[in-house]
């Protein structure tokens, strides 16, 4: 306390701290300068990748306590509030097939696709007892069903981080394909729950089903409602085509924190490419475009929605010769075929599936996307 006032560098800024001019004991000032170190260990560490930050958690409990924190959250989240884009891949759903895959110069700056990084983490936590991606989020977590003992956990294959979860009572005859809702408040995983037949969203899963005349509709239920929406959990949406002939079988993907459904309609004898974005009141008509564009005819397959670019949609096709990877600027109305890995000039590397191993597993498949968060969340218990 000697009056003087204190200046401190950090980064491009500085910081000027005015001592008390009236004496202070030396509990109070030993609890001072334990903020203002804390304070530069957070601004530090945020300048680092994800990845880093996950090694720097393991040096010691206060360190992984201080990377934990809310405070330390909230300045790297301000820190690149206008980076919004992360690692993401397109998953065959039911499997650890990657058909497509986007990462490189981001918050994570991954070397490698989240395909690997799952592959790998199976390999290692369960060598030999069959453990099978069955769903994905757009939180980084995966459900994983191990075979051999009819187990589940859930895991964040990049982190590693990994808890096994109570099995359901019965013995499964059969394999079923699960889903897995998650709880977020302020960009912080705080529950999941595990279900059948998936599309996870907000809190919220979606069902593809069909009423007794065989006309698709969807099913969504909140299985986390705020305030006085417990009478509106659930609710059924059918789909805004239903009077039209389509190319593809109904699907949803995800995009910007709505559902989309993607389809190829006849209108007036001419087939137009329409998205529609799931809103409260309804499916809401967000693009019509024509096919045309794609000058030698329209054999592709959706893949889904760029999860942070609406005006981003992707098709692929394939046989034993080859395969194509498509993408569509809904905007502009122009499309791209791509390579099998291209680079762009900020380092982001996107990546399409090689080989024809996959390909009439994938023309038959649903697809999900897989997308890590922009914060190494606390993992839930």
């Amino acid at each position: 306390g000697d009056g003087f006032a204190h200046r401190r560098t950090m980064g491009d800024y500085v910081i000027e701290i005015a001592t008390n001019p009236y004496p202070i004991d030396k509990e109070t000032k030993d609890q001072w300068n334990g903020i203002a170190a804390r304070g530069s260990v957070c601004y530090y560490t945020t300048k680092l990748p994800l990845t880093s930050i996950i090694a720097f958690k393991l040096v010691c409990k206060k360190w992984k306590s201080l990377v934990e924190s809310p405070f330390c959250r909230d300045l790297y989240l301000s820190m690149y509030q206008n980076s919004y884009c992360s690692s993401w891949s397109f998953m065959c759903r039911g499997c650890e097939t990657e058909t497509m895959a986007h990462y490189g110069s981001d918050n994570w700056c991954l070397t490698r696709s989240l395909g690997s990084y799952i592959s790998s983490f199976l390999a290692e936590k369960f060598e030999n007892r069959e453990g099978r991606v069955v769903a994905y989020t757009d939180v980084g977590l995966i459900l994983i069903y191990v075979v051999t003992n009819q187990s589940f956990y859930v895991a964040n294959p990049v982190s590693r981080q990994c808890v096994e979860i109570l099995p359901h009572n019965h013995v499964m005859e059969r394999f079923w394909i699960l889903g897995i809702v998650t709880r977020t408040e302020d960009e912080v995983v705080l529950g999941y729950k595990e279900f059948n037949n998936p599309i996870s969203l907000n809190g919220k899963l979606h069902w593809l089903a069909h009423n007794p005349e065989y006309k698709d509709f969807l099913v969504s239920f909140d299985f986390y409602p705020s305030g006085d929406k417990g009478s509106d959990r659930c609710r059924v949406t059918p789909f805004p085509d239903l009077d039209k002939t389509t190319k593809f079988t109904r699907a949803c993907t995800t995009c910007q924190g709505f559902l989309m459904y993607i389809n190829i309609v006849s209108v007036a004898e001419v087939d137009k490419l329409c998205v529609w974005r799931l809103k409260s009141e309804g499916w809401q008509l967000v693009s019509e475009i024509s096919t045309d564009i794609v000058t030698a005819g329209f054999d592709y397959i959706p893949l889904g929605m760029n999860p942070f670019d609406d005006k981003l949609v992707y098709f692929w096709r394939g046989n034993m010769e080859g395969q194509d990877l498509l993408s569509i600027n809904l905007h502009i109305e122009e499309f791209m075929v791509h390579e099998e890995l291209e680079r762009s000039s900020d380092g982001r590397v996107l990546s399409s599936v090689g080989g024809p191993r996959e390909i009439d597993y994938i023309k038959e498949s649903y697809y999900s996307s897989f997308v890590l968060p922009r914060w190494l969340h606390p993992f839930p218990n």
